[in-house]
């Protein structure tokens, strides 16, 4: 299956290297969002969103395309200079 040009598991893949690099974190507090905003968009708990930045586990299943969804929009929203989509 693929969304946007990109397999599920090139998504993971890219998914695990912004997590072990630290970027995943980054890209939020850049965009200064909370663990638990994430969370809520991620439709998990903000302990959830902690424990997959620090990489004590990795997102599954379904959530690989949510949690990658929601930091591939705050990529394309620091690309663009880091202008609010109505937040």
């Amino acid at each position: 299956m693929t969304t946007g040009g990109k397999t599920l598991a090139d998504r993971s893949a890219e998914l695990r290297t912004w997590i072990r690099t630290g970027r995943a974190r980054q890209l939020r507090v850049d965009a200064g969002l909370s663990q638990a905003l994430a969370a809520q968009d991620c439709e998990v708990t903000a302990s959830t969103v902690h424990r997959w930045e620090m990489g004590d586990r990795l997102p599954r299943g379904r959530n690989i395309a949510v949690y990658h969804g929601f930091l591939a929009r705050l990529v394309e929203r620091e690309q663009r200079g880091g202008e609010h989509d109505g937040e």
